[in-house]
């Protein structure tokens, strides 16, 4: 696993995220949208060293569908939210990662 190449596409999703949500009102129905991200022999410390480094959040290595790891991606809490991890997600899988986003109504 290379994590500095982990870390640089965590940063492009997060700006493409952020561009993509720039001028969207934040209004809608409130959620809890992450993205779940898995990546099966990594180590947990680096992952999050390199999610730390890319300017994003996670608790740790969460149980859902399998192992992963579930980012916070936007600050936004409906519409941006939503916007943000649909880009997010398209983005990290057209570079080669499995990440689904994680949908959840508040």
């Amino acid at each position: 696993m290379d994590y500095k190449k982990l870390t640089d596409d965590l940063r492009a999703a997060h700006n493409a995220a952020l561009v993509a949500t720039d001028r969207i009102e934040d209004n809608g129905t409130a959620n809890m949208d992450k993205v779940f991200l898995t990546l099966p022999r990594a180590r947990e410390t680096k992952v999050l060293e390199a999610i730390k480094e890319a300017g994003l959040y996670c608790r740790g290595k969460r149980r859902w569908i399998g192992e992963g790891y579930m980012l916070s991606v936007s600050k936004g809490q409906a519409n941006q939210r939503d916007k943000a991890v649909t880009v997010f997600v398209d983005v990290m899988v057209n570079r080669g990662y499995d990440a689904i986003a994680y949908r959840q109504m508040d």
